[in-house]
């Protein structure tokens, strides 16, 4: 057992969920990985080296079994999350409960059931995933932009409400992030190098980048810090995200 405790990580099965589950355990930390996909995080588990487990994050009864499962959990990353880009007008209202169970409710579920635990092992820390696009509004993303930016409500609503259990909350907002899921959402190699060539620091991210923030809001050095939201994103919101717009609209 690990002496800084276990770290669940929702939404582990590829992208920076995985790329945080493998910090987290390079830091030391137990870490118990959770993805809807049994099969995919059955291979990421046996990658690195940690458990993993079929967990659908909007399930009452499965969420709360996390608590048997990582009794001396000490941080939890609310990574998972689901995108519909289709604008307002088209979206369903499945579309619109999903997205919202997924990306809002789904942390709340997730605290409820380790906050406790948390509080019992001596406190702990919990990261959200926000994003850039609760900051910087792209046209036809449906509610996605609008659950981000209730994460960071969220994130304070936690901080404030978990401080008094030993429980520090946090949030991290990715910027254009390359993985697997946004490969094709980002185009081919040359629009992606016009994407990143028109950032303040002219590279896209990785999922490493967000890993790297989300380690230290799991460490000690951030004990004094908690309900703020960390943008990672290679200066893209401090622009305002004119880089990006121009970067769509310049001729291919």
């Amino acid at each position: 057992m690990s002496e800084l405790g276990t770290a669940v990580v929702t939404g582990a099965g590829q992208g920076i969920g995985r790329a945080v589950a493998a910090r987290l355990l390079a830091d030391g930390y137990e870490v118990l990985a959770v993805d809807v996909n049994a099969d995919q995080i059955a291979q990421t588990a046996a990658e690195l080296g940690c458990r993993g487990v079929a967990v659908d994050v909007t399930n009452d009864e499965q969420v709360a079994g996390l608590a048997e499962l990582a009794p001396d959990c000490t941080a939890l990353v609310n990574n998972a999350a689901i995108q519909r880009y289709r604008d307002l007008l088209h979206t369903t209202h499945e579309e619109m409960r999903l997205v919202l169970d997924v990306n809002v409710i789904a942390p709340v579920l997730a605290a409820q059931a380790l906050v406790p635990v948390m509080s019992r092992n001596g406190g702990g820390s919990i990261v959200n995933l926000s994003s850039i696009t609760s900051k910087a509004h792209p046209a036809s993303t449906s509610l996605y932009p609008t659950s981000k930016a209730a994460i960071n409500q969220l994130t304070q609503a936690m901080a404030l409400e978990f401080g008094s259990h030993g429980v520090r909350c946090n949030a991290v907002g990715p910027g254009t992030v390359l993985t697997e899921g946004t490969e094709e959402h980002f185009g081919p190699p040359e629009a992606r190098s016009l994407i990143a060539g028109c950032l303040p620091i002219a590279r896209m991210g990785m999922p490493d980048d967000i890993a790297n923030a989300i380690s230290w809001f799991c460490s000690p050095e951030a004990s004094w810090v908690t309900g703020q939201v960390l943008f990672v994103d290679g200066g893209y919101t401090s622009s305002h995200g004119q880089f990006f717009r121009w970067a769509r609209k310049a001729p291919k």
